[in-house]
C-alpha cells in the first residue's frame, strides 16, 4: 500500500478549511493577508513492529500568523485548530490514521514585534 503522507495532508487540509475561520495554506505566497493557517512541514518516524503492518508517528507542524493587536486573534484560531483536529478520527483515502493528537500549541509575538504567530504540533499514528 502506498505511504499515506499526502492523504493525511489532504485530510487534515480539508478538516481545517472546513473548520476553521481563517484561509489555510499549503506554502502561503508572501502577499497573503493574515490571519491564515500554514500547514509548515512533516516529520515521520518508522515506529513499525517486526511483524505486522507498516506504522509511522508523524508530527505535523502548523503556524498561524496574525497582524492584529494582541495575541486574542492567534489564541482563538488555535483553539479552533484544537478543535477540529485533538482526538478526532481523521478518514484517509490511503492508509489509516489510528491516533490524532495536538501535542503542544503555543502563541507568541514574532521578532518584527508587530505580528502574532500561533503554532501547533499535531501527532499522527498512520498504519498501512
Amino acid at each position: 500500500m502506498s505511504d499515506p503522507s499526502v492523504s493525511l495532508q489532504e485530510a487534515i487540509f480539508a478538516r481545517l478549511t472546513a473548520e476553521v475561520s481563517c484561509p489555510v495554506h499549503d506554502g502561503a505566497p508572501m502577499d497573503s493577508p493574515m490571519p491564515y493557517v500554514s500547514i509548515d512541514r512533516e516529520i515521520s518516524r518508522n515506529t513499525s513492529p517486526i511483524a505486522g503492518r507498516k506504522r509511522e508517528q508523524r508530527l505535523v507542524y502548523l503556524s498561524v500568523w496574525s497582524d492584529a493587536h494582541g495575541q486574542a486573534e492567534v489564541k482563538r484560531i488555535l483553539g479552533e485548530i484544537i478543535a477540529a483536529l485533538d482526538e478526532r478520527r481523521l478518514p484517509l483515502a490511503v492508509g489509516r490514521a489510528v491516533s490524532v493528537r495536538v501535542e503542544q500549541a503555543e502563541a507568541q509575538r514574532d521578532a518584527d514585534g508587530v505580528t502574532y504567530q500561533g503554532s501547533v504540533t499535531v501527532r499522527v499514528i498512520t498504519t498501512h
